[in-house]
């Protein structure tokens, strides 16, 4: 894959991709693909021309300086902002046709954001179901049932007759981690999922996307943990002034890193 051409501020070039000797099958597809993307918000453009794909099974972590468009690319994956140019496709479906079912295309990619956004008036197991019965057209029963299973995954399911405030913030968030995972999705975004939580919080739910990651689950994860990053990501691409920089394994990123801005972004958390 290759970043999109250098404009004003200037983006180490990427080797690139082999020729395909033969025609892929939906097997060979990526889960996710993005192709010369871009998002502006007025005279503001937070997206440049970014070009990437997120293999089957593959984890790939997102990071970068606040404000280089990390958040607005994840959730233009989930066209929750509708890219002013470029495409998005998810296996064979391109999500930016213009007839394309955003719906059926959300309900295949579950998202978790930095605020939990549960529904205080009801228990965890409902805030769980919720969905699959108003969305998926579950009955109740099988939607319960659904719902402890994902909640026991992520080592809540002691939590599920009670109601959001009496958790703790990391709990909240794992329970809107089995929520979305209760959607049965194909690819998972995760939006600075720890950065509202208190530093001695964020293990656990580190930990639960440790466990889906070592599972087999597709994952794309904006993230300021450098240490998931390092040992979670199957690659981590970094993005700056919109653009996507550098994109490489774990070990070359955080070891032997190209872009300057990438190397001065390091020296500065690591």
């Amino acid at each position: 894959m290759t970043p999109a051409t250098a404009g004003p501020n200037p983006v180490a070039p990427l080797p690139e991709a082999k020729t395909e000797a033969a025609p892929r099958t939906p097997d060979d597809l990526a889960a996710l693909q993005v192709k010369g993307l871009s998002k502006s918000y007025g005279s503001n453009t937070v997206v440049r021309e970014v070009t990437l794909d997120v293999q089957r099974g593959e984890t790939l972590c997102v990071i970068g300086p606040s404000g280089s468009g990390k958040s607005t690319l994840l959730k233009c994956l989930n066209l929750l902002e509708i890219p002013d140019c470029g495409e998005i496709w998810l296996g064979e479906t391109c999500l930016t046709a213009p007839d394309a079912d955003v719906d059926a295309a959300r309900s295949r990619v579950g998202m978790v954001f930095q605020h939990f956004n549960l529904f205080p008036h009801m228990s965890v197991e409902r805030n769980v179901s919720l969905a699959l019965t108003s969305v998926k057209g579950m009955g109740r029963e099988q939607a319960r049932a659904t719902a402890r299973r994902r909640l026991e995954e992520v080592g809540l399911a002691a939590f599920a007759e009670q109601r959001p405030s009496r958790l703790s913030g990391g709990q909240q968030q794992r329970v809107a981690i089995a929520r979305a995972l209760a959607m049965e999705p194909e690819v998972m975004l995760f939006d600075e999922a720890t950065s509202a939580l208190d530093p001695e919080l964020v293990k656990d739910v580190l930990a639960v996307m440790r466990d889906l990651a070592s599972g087999g689950m597709t994952m794309a994860v904006v993230t300021h943990e450098m240490g998931f990053a390092r040992e979670a990501a199957d690659r981590v691409a970094f993005m700056c002034d919109g653009r996507l920089a550098e994109i490489g394994t774990p070990d070359r990123i955080f070891e032997s890193a190209e872009h300057p801005r990438l190397r001065q972004f390091l020296s500065q958390i690591l």
